[in-house]
C-alpha cells in the first residue's frame, strides 16, 4: 500500500458515517477515527489537502518507523494525527493514568514517544502531534491497549502532561539491552547444562 498525497484529496464530514473523512481518489476514501461531537467547525467544511498537511503527512510517517507498524497501519495513524492536529476540539489531559517520569519530558511534534501504565506497568506507544507548554496531544500509535478498563486502539487522541512522557527511542534502548542479556544468559545457561 504506497499511499502519498496528492493534490486531488480533500477533507469533507460525512453526515451518514458521523466522521471526517478524507478523498484519497474515486475509489479510495479513509475514514477518521473523529465523530461531529469532536470536531471543531471548520471539520465540516470541505477543504483540500493543503501543502503544509502534505509536509506533517512525510514528517509523521518517517517517524513511525521506531513502532515496527505494517504500512497500512502506518497511513492510518499519519492521516488520523493530521486530521486530529487539524480539526479536533480542545482535549484536557488525561495523565492519571500513567506512571510521572522523573524528569518531564517536553518532544518535538512528530515525536515518536510512549507512556507507561500505573496498573500493569505496560508501555503505550505514541505519536505527538501538539505540543502546549505543559502537555502533549498525542495518537495511539499501536494496534490497541488496555487504558481503564477500555481498549484504545490505532489513531485514537490523549492529551498528556510532560512528566508522563518517555522518549521511544529510550524504552527501545532498555528493552534492546534486556535481550542481549537474556540471550547472553541462555547462552551461558546451556553452556553450563552441556559441560
Amino acid at each position: 500500500m504506497n499511499v502519498r498525497p496528492t493534490e486531488n484529496w480533500y477533507w469533507y464530514f460525512d453526515h451518514n458515517l458521523d466522521s471526517l473523512m478524507l478523498n484519497l481518489s474515486q475509489d479510495m476514501v479513509f475514514r477518521s477515527r473523529f465523530t461531529k461531537k469532536m470536531l471543531v467547525d471548520d471539520g465540516f467544511i470541505e477543504t483540500r489537502f493543503s501543502i503544509a498537511d502534505a509536509a506533517t503527512y512525510y514528517q509523521f510517517y518517517e517517524n513511525c518507523d521506531s513502532f515496527l507498524l505494517p504500512e497500512p497501519y502506518k497511513v492510518q495513524l499519519v492521516l488520523n494525527a493530521i486530521a486530529a492536529r487539524n480539526y479536533l476540539k480542545p482535549q484536557m489531559p488525561k495523565s492519571w493514568y500513567f506512571l510521572p517520569q522523573a524528569t518531564p519530558y517536553m518532544p518535538d511534534i512528530g515525536e515518536a514517544v510512549c507512556v507507561q501504565l500505573c496498573e500493569n506497568h505496560q508501555f503505550i506507544d505514541l505519536l505527538t502531534i501538539d505540543i502546549s507548554d505543559n502537555a502533549t496531544l498525542c495518537v495511539i500509535a499501536q494496534k490497541s491497549a488496555p487504558l481503564a478498563g477500555k481498549t484504545v486502539i490505532l489513531g485514537d487522541v490523549i492529551k498528556i502532561m510532560h512528566d508522563r512522557l518517555i522518549p521511544k527511542r529510550y524504552v527501545s534502548d532498555i528493552f534492546n539491552r534486556q535481550a542481549k542479556e537474556e540471550d547472553n544468559w541462555i547462552v551461558n545457561d546451556s553452556v553450563s547444562h552441556v559441560f
